[in-house]
């Protein structure tokens, strides 16, 4: 049979368990830098590592017991204040001035045990410093786990449910040191237990990173490089596989755009197209799909809007983007938008049938003159071959 381990043991795995985690958050920032905490991680790590090893220190110094114990105490607080910083911005992959406000806590703790004369009680310091650990590794978890309405990774519980345990094991010493005959676990147990939360910690917070590059590549394959609006083929998987009656969709087409890129020159040209994109995609409704379909031309689905709100919401917004001015080599150009809009009048229709109506319609717009709004009505094409003629030969 194995012995336990005794508390020695225990609080040097516990030390070095710190250390590995420290290095495996290095080892990732080194290999991607755009993960905002990391280093902050390592840091704050390290230092609650370098703490206990100050308390080993004063064990054999022992005229400095005390002082030393009081800045591993000191060591530990800040590695814990830093982590805290590094968890609230890997959490939000931003940078916030007053989150070095926290830092202040470790310098209240230690100062309130030095002017008391706790300092010099083993019980009082530990007590002391695993409260302040308990605040700040549940804030951390608290942080994590509010941060998923954001950017829901799965990963995030799973992170912030094991800080939240690490904080539960250093409450769980507490109480122990304050009330020894209710104590529910041992120290030693609580500190072994504790070595597995910081290996769970890293992986998990490794994981985080490796959610987000994942899904960063998912947003970059689903968007329009130029534009930042859905692409072709993201847009097409989020169509239903039968539209409903009163579904809509748009065809639009920048009016003569080849003249501004060969007037003004492709650049030019480009700035056009994604102004355009912008000021399209922010006026379509929230449940609305918006994509680039190809070289200047969009396409928009309305779900369930029927022809009176599609056709006022499709031309309000041709008015609005039709009177932008852009301003290319000290020179004002507009920008004209032709559109097509079919609407499924029956129970079901394809996508296809009623994307090929709206591109219908939308030809339409260009023999009429462009500029301009056309709503498809296949009673019109049928009574009139001609214009059906005209749609197809219209640029």
């Amino acid at each position: 049979m194995f012995q336990p381990l005794d508390l020695p043991t225990v609080l040097l795995l516990h030390k070095l368990s710190f250390f590995v985690a420290a290095l495996c958050f290095l080892y990732v920032r080194s290999q991607s830098r755009e993960s905002v905490g990391l280093g902050f991680l390592a840091i704050g790590f390290f230092l609650v590592a370098m703490a206990s090893t100050l308390v080993a220190v004063g064990k054999i110094f022992t005229d400095f017991e005390h002082c030393l114990a009081l800045a591993g105490n000191f060591a530990g607080l800040v590695g814990y204040s830093i982590f805290w910083i590094g968890m609230c911005r890997i959490s939000t992959q931003q940078r916030r001035r007053r989150e070095w406000l926290i830092l202040c806590l470790p310098v209240i703790v230690c100062v309130g045990l030095l002017v008391t004369g706790y300092y010099q009680s083993t019980g009082a310091r530990t007590t002391a410093s695993q409260s302040t650990t308990v605040l700040l590794l549940f804030a951390a978890a608290v942080t994590v786990f509010s941060d998923r309405v954001i950017e829901p990774l799965p990963v995030r519980k799973a992170l912030a449910a094991t800080m939240a345990f690490a904080a539960l094991l250093s409450a769980l010493v507490v109480i122990g040191i304050l009330f020894p005959d209710v104590a529910l676990v041992s120290s030693r147990n609580a500190f072994f237990v504790s070595i597995v939360c910081h290996f769970a910690i890293a992986v998990f917070v490794l994981a985080l990173v490796k959610e987000r590059a994942e899904e960063g590549l998912k947003r970059l394959a689903d968007l329009d490089v130029l534009t930042g609006v859905l692409n072709r083929r993201s847009f097409s998987t989020r169509l239903p596989e039968h539209m409903r009656q009163g579904d809509a969709i748009v065809m639009i087409d920048i009016d003569h755009f080849k003249r501004i890129n060969d007037g003004f020159g492709h650049f030019a040209g480009d700035e056009v197209l994604a102004r355009v994109a912008r000021e399209l995609s922010v006026r379509v409704r929230p449940n609305d799909s918006f994509a680039r379909f190809g070289g200047e031309e969009f396409i928009l689905f309305m779900p369930a809007a029927g022809e009176g709100e599609a056709a006022a919401l499709a031309e309000s917004i041709r008015q609005v983007v039709s009177s932008i001015k852009h301003s290319i080599d000290d020179q004002n150009v507009v920008a004209t938008l032709s559109m097509g809009l079919a609407i499924c009048a029956d129970k079901t229709c394809t996508p296809h049938a009623l994307m090929k109506m709206a591109d219908t319609a939308l030809y339409a717009s260009k023999a009429a003159g462009r500029d301009r709004l056309t709503v498809y009505n296949a009673e019109d094409f049928e009574k009139n071959p001609a214009l059906s003629d005209t749609v197809r030969h219209a640029g």
